[in-house]
């Protein structure tokens, strides 16, 4: 996973900002390791990451979205194994 996916879209990052030469100072990796430990923003973060672990393990129960679909794909290429041989 790429850090937009991770900080812009699932929204369980925060990128820091680099300076004029592309470096991250620092200064900058302090305040973003702060605000993850002890700020707002790293609070919610932890509540989306939290909220993703719980659908991510549902998805993998026997009845869950993740293993009936491999389940589903599983029969499907086991009834065109079937067919090629008729």
């Amino acid at each position: 996973m790429n850090a937009a996916l991770l900080s812009d879209g699932l929204k369980v990052a925060i990128r820091p900002k680099v300076n004029e030469n592309g470096i991250v100072e620092r200064e900058e990796i302090a305040k973003v390791v702060k605000n993850l430990m002890v700020g707002e923003e790293g609070k919610e973060i932890h509540q989306r990451m939290e909220k993703l672990k719980g659908n991510a393990i549902d998805a993998l129960k026997e009845n869950g979205s993740s293993t009936m679909t491999l389940t589903h794909l599983a029969l499907k290429w086991k009834s065109l194994g079937s067919h090629q041989g008729t």
